[in-house]
């Protein structure tokens, strides 16, 4: 595909008329670029709810058969926004049509079924891309590149502290309870805290070492918009501590629910310096943090994210503006053969280190462990 200079078309699976995820961030973040994408089909789970979908978003072709919708001619990328546990199904859709594909992190309900959705793309010589789209976000961008051009020197410890937030804090919505359940793998462990992981780990390098403790401290969870509450099997509070391959001594500790006053704190120490990472959500995917440093003994002032780092026009504090500079990303990469957005190679790093943390913290949460 190097070379094209038309828009790349855009096959949508997972967009719904009621709004969520999918159209709040993947919809506008694809709007915003008319000049390199235009979506032309959706499907969904329903007949009736693709209809729905395509005259609320003014898509013209709507069905809900994803392998109709991948066969379609003029679709150059299959964007996949589901639920977890159809991914790999629905990826499938795409990579047998050998068309590129960009699925939602988590790629797979776990380690190895993300090993096997890559396989495939591998096998079938198809890029596959992935939604950690944190790296994407200018202020993440930034921060590793003050970290590359020595704005601290050597780093010699991190820490991390992070509200995992609404439902993992004893409360949920009927709709959200599946990502209290351990086996469904989106879970506070893969969702906030696995995006999290992805970016520090891309800022400042992966573990040498780690020990990791996991628990359930809200095991029965209530509903906020139904009677009755349900169980909850999956972790609302996570410590990982460890050492860096740099040698760098670090600390992460999420806990569910939210926080008073700071959801989100990074702090990265260095021989010559500090930086402070700061957010209100512990969702660190979205972007939406303030930058802060102090080089030797002087003041700690805030460090402003360049204008060069913001590629697109989106609004910083909008929850499509991280997933749009991703979609730049993918669109570099099909149009001219770079290797800028994450992928599916990326995905399986992310899981493999988030199973060393189950391991470590010997966390038995399917069987086959």
């Amino acid at each position: 595909m190097p070379g094209t200079a038309a828009p790349l078309g855009v096959g949508f699976i997972g967009l719904s008329a009621k709004g969520g995820w999918a159209a709040t961030a993947h919809f506008e973040a694809l709007r915003a670029m008319p000049d390199r994408f235009v979506i032309r089909a959706l499907s969904a789970s329903t007949p009736g709810s693709a209809q729905a979908a395509g005259e609320a978003h003014d898509i013209g072709f709507a069905t809900d058969d994803p392998a109709i919708l991948a066969a379609q001619p003029g679709i150059d990328l299959v964007v996949v926004t589901v639920k977890v546990p159809h991914h790999k199904e629905l990826v499938a859709q795409a990579l047998n049509r050998g068309k590129a594909v960009y699925c939602e992190w988590p790629l797979g309900k776990d380690l190895d079924e993300g090993r096997a959705i890559a396989a495939s793309a591998e096998e079938r010589g198809v890029r596959a891309f992935v939604g950690l789209q944190g790296r994407s976000a200018p202020a993440i961008r930034y921060l590793r590149d003050l970290v590359r051009k020595g704005y601290v020197g050597e780093v010699i410890s991190s820490n991390v502290i992070g509200a995992g937030g609404f439902p993992w804090g004893g409360a949920a919505m009927a709709g959200m309870a599946y990502v209290l359940d351990d086996t469904s793998g989106a879970t506070m462990l893969s969702i906030p805290f696995g995006h999290m992981v992805d970016m520090f780990t891309w800022v400042l390098g992966d573990f040498s070492r780690l020990h990791a403790s996991l628990a359930t401290r809200y095991p029965l969870v209530k509903l906020v918009d139904a009677d009755g509450s349900v169980d909850a099997t999956a972790p609302d509070q996570i410590a990982v501590g460890g050492i860096l391959d740099s040698g760098a001594v670090v600390a992460l500790q999420y806990r569910g629910g939210d926080a008073p006053e700071c959801g989100f704190r990074w702090e990265i120490n260095g021989r010559d310096g500090v930086l402070i990472v700061e957010g209100n959500s512990g969702h660190l995917q979205y972007g939406h943090v303030r930058i802060s440093g102090r080089q030797g003994t002087g003041p700690t002032d805030d460090l402003t994210v360049p204008a060069q780092y913001r590629l697109l026009p989106t609004d910083p504090l909008g929850y499509s503006d991280a997933v749009a500079h991703a979609y730049r990303a993918v669109h570099e990469d099909l149009t001219t053969g770079s290797s800028i957005a994450p992928t599916f190679d990326d995905a399986v790093k992310t899981h493999r280190l988030l199973d060393r943390i189950e391991r470590a913290a010997d966390w038995n949460r399917r069987s086959s462990i």
